[in-house]
């Protein structure tokens, strides 16, 4: 299995299939040095979606096809990414202009099989495939009350997405010894200087 983007980051690492959606989140490029976007090219994403949908598949025991990222198909992954970034922490980070938010769709087929099982599961072709699967994961992490724990990292420089599986569900930092020291200290600095002024 290849790294997955989230692991260049941190070790906050969703517990289930809601992986796909942090993996989504933790593409673009962060970090001190920054790290490679990785939906800069089509094949950077080509490479990085195959590990991303092995890994999801593992967790969810569902099969999930290969995928050949093509220059609308990273577009619509950039944008699913943006729109993402705005539902999870209300700004947007880096995004190129051809990729601002914008709704991103996909298709998903609603089952229930003889055994009277219900199930969704993500139709259509290419990345249209992968958005559906995300939305999907979504809808599912909503649903159980999971959705609360994926969060970004309220340093603004960074916003590292990672899952918050603390008992309190209040973590803003992907790491504290990394962001929150260095946002902490600045606060204080700012906090002293004001007090002598």
């Amino acid at each position: 299995m290849s790294e997955l983007a989230s692991e260049r980051y941190t070790d906050r690492i969703a517990t289930g299939p809601l992986i796909l959606v942090q993996e989504v989140l933790n593409t673009r490029a962060a970090g001190k040095p920054a790290l490679d976007d990785l939906l800069s090219t089509p094949d950077a994403a080509t490479s990085w979606l195959a590990g991303a949908l092995d890994e999801w598949s593992r967790r969810t025991g569902t099969e999930a096809p290969a995928i050949d990222v093509d220059e609308s198909g990273l577009v619509r992954l950039q944008q699913l990414r943006a729109s993402l970034q705005m539902t999870v922490s209300g700004t947007v980070r880096d995004a190129p202009v051809r990729s601002a938010p914008k709704g991103v769709s996909g298709v998903l087929e609603v089952r229930i099989d003889a055994d009277g099982v219900f199930s969704l599961t993500p139709r259509g072709k290419d990345v249209g495939w992968a958005v559906a699967a995300v939305l999907n994961e979504i809808t599912n992490a909503r649903l159980t009350g999971t959705w609360r724990r994926l969060k970004m990292c309220h340093n603004r420089v960074c916003s590292v997405a990672f899952y918050d599986g603390t008992n309190p569900n209040n973590g803003v930092w992907h790491d504290v010894r990394i962001c929150g020291n260095a946002v902490n200290l600045r606060a204080s600095r700012q906090r002293r200087a004001a007090a002598r002024a």
